[in-house]
């Protein structure tokens, strides 16, 4: 009797602390997450090579989609796909014998721009820490790469006939990002996140329709600060 009393403990202990474990198992290491991104963007009123530009700002809007892993309890690391519209309010020569037919032209009066817009895919890759995690809420670091691909660029001048979007499709550079945000528990599975990231460096490679004093591309460098809001889901 005092061995069958014996090993119905063992069973009910095993028993418990597989329940136990296998609860602890279900909490999930992926995470997905949809992310409206405004952001300001910073960048030169013109970027003529005779004087230096004055520093302006614009407003854009932007979507990210990315997927997180869990490495521990501490550590992650994310990776997904973006994409925003960049637009540059900023003066400077367009080369309009660079443009492709219909539009190129060889008679060269002086177009000037006023805007520039760069649609741009981006696929930032970043690793997290949390230095603060609470039941219900936990907040984060984050720093990370993000190379960019330009679908396509926009531009407006004082000559509309070459004003319109053209295709670029090629990789226009990478930023190195920064941030911080923190995510809110609304359920089981779902959680709102925010956060505040900033690109210390933005390599952006020249823009070939617009004209420099050797007469190559002109560089619109800019950098941008985004603000990240949406829902992770826990899968």
């Amino acid at each position: 009797m005092r061995l069958y009393n014996m090993n119905l403990k063992q069973t009910i202990l095993f028993a418990l602390l597989t329940t136990s474990t296998g609860s602890y198992g279900q909490k999930s290491k992926w995470l997905l997450s949809f992310q409206v991104q405004p952001e300001t963007t910073f960048h030169q009123d013109s970027y003529p090579w005779w004087k230096e530009g004055n520093n302006k700002t614009t407003f854009n809007v932007g979507v990210v989609s990315a997927i997180q892993y869990n490495i521990n309890g501490r550590f992650f690391v994310n990776g997904g796909v973006g994409y925003i519209s960049r637009s540059l309010e900023t003066a400077n020569f367009l080369n309009q014998a660079a443009l492709p037919p219909p539009r190129q032209s060889f008679t060269q009066e002086l177009v000037t721009t006023h805007l520039v817009s760069y649609r741009v895919l981006s696929f930032p890759v970043n690793i997290g820490y949390h230095f603060l995690k609470r039941e219900k809420f936990n907040c984060f670091v984050t720093t990370g790469l993000a190379p960019n691909y330009l679908l396509n660029t926009e531009y407006k001048s004082n000559f509309s006939r070459y004003d319109g979007t053209y295709k670029k499709n090629y990789w226009q550079g990478y930023s190195i990002n920064i941030g911080m945000g923190t995510d809110y528990k609304l359920g089981k599975k779902l959680s709102a996140t925010a956060a505040l990231s900033y690109a210390i460096v933005n390599q952006v490679k020249e823009d070939e329709y617009l004209l420099n004093r050797n007469g190559s591309g002109l560089t619109l460098g800019h950098k941008f600060l985004s603000l990240n809001l949406g829902v992770k889901i826990a899968l």
